[in-house]
């Protein structure tokens, strides 16, 4: 099976911004792209984000009234971790100061155990913890020992079957609510996993992201095992409650965020699995019937434009290169 993705080459040639052109040529149609990169430093977006990076590091969410309330140690770390993102995309590196300043600042919130925490409170945020470690990946850093704990933590905290949930969704909501009225519920620690408890596919994909670009996991059988699992739940409702819709597989959308199903299938082709497998050729079938009649793909993102949808058609024909499936 070939798909064709000459017309969304031609699309994102035609109205692509720096940054996709870059990649296109880097990763899609591999030519020399040294031009772009060397004038990606130039680029506005990339500028406007690091004038607005903290002292500390981090980024803030702009025109948040109240921003002294118990949320917004978690609202910094979303936004950081979503502008480090686009900055890796507009051609950062980890020998940008402002980007090992970010990374710094990610760091500060690994406890003694090494999991990544504040995201949700002082519960295990097992998710935000996997959106980390694909960052730290990202910027090459997995042979740091800081990275290598937050693996090690999460291989500890995985689910009998092999995947990953969030902690305080495995206990009963009665049991977090009488815990949440606790006036000291800040102080408590985190709830541990029913490991009983099924994974989450939300939880998974996000895991197997981050395992599948570190030279030092991707090869491991529980990484195998787990994206094995992942397979069986496509296009099926979440056990948990988060994202919980069969729906959400079918939210195109890149940079790479929660888990869906072009999420999955870069993940799978970074490991190895097979076009051919079933799970596999089903979802790329499914992927391939969602290019529109002018060759690109549109983004989920709410109130997207142009851009999104360029983005989003170049992580598909990413995909189809992995897979060695992309006639251009």
């Amino acid at each position: 099976m070939k798909i064709k993705g000459s017309k969304a080459v031609e699309f994102l040639l035609a109205r692509g911004n720096l940054p996709i052109l870059y990649w296109l040529k880097k990763e899609i149609l591999e030519v020399p792209a040294d031009r772009e990169r060397k004038n990606l430093k130039k680029f506005a977006e990339r500028i406007r984000l690091l004038e607005d990076q903290l002292p500390h590091g981090g980024w803030e969410v702009k025109n948040f009234k109240n921003q002294e309330d118990r949320w917004a140690k978690t609202r910094s770390i979303i936004e950081t971790l979503r502008n480090l993102l686009w900055l890796y995309l507009y051609g950062c590196t980890y020998e940008d100061q402002g980007v090992k300043k970010a990374i710094e600042f990610l760091f500060s919130t690994q406890t003694e155990e090494g999991d990544f925490r504040g995201a949700y409170l002082n519960e295990y945020a097992t998710t935000y913890h996997c959106l980390i470690l694909e960052v730290l990946e990202l910027y090459g850093l997995d042979r740091d020992q800081r990275t290598q704990k937050g693996f090690q933590w999460l291989m500890q905290n995985r689910q009998n079957d092999g995947g990953w949930a969030i902690p305080y969704r495995t206990v009963g909501k009665e049991e977090l609510k009488n815990r949440y009225s606790n006036p000291h519920s800040k102080n408590l620690p985190p709830l541990s996993p029913d490991k009983t408890k099924p994974s989450s596919h939300l939880v998974t994909g996000m895991a197997l992201r981050a395992l599948s670009i570190s030279p030092t996991w991707k090869s491991k059988s529980e990484t195998l095992e787990a994206a094995r699992w992942l397979t069986t739940r496509f296009f099926q409702e979440d056990y948990y409650e988060d994202r919980r819709e069969a729906s959400y597989w079918e939210e195109i959308s890149y940079p790479y965020w929660a888990t869906n199903i072009l999420s999955s299938l870069d993940t799978l082709a970074r490991l190895g699995f097979l076009p051919e497998e079933a799970p596999i050729r089903i979802a790329i079938e499914w992927l391939a019937k969602q290019q529109n009649k002018h060759g690109y793909w549109l983004s989920a993102v709410k109130k997207a434009g142009t851009q999104d949808h360029l983005w989003a058609t170049f992580a598909v024909l990413k995909v189809l290169k992995m897979f060695k499936l992309l006639e251009v």
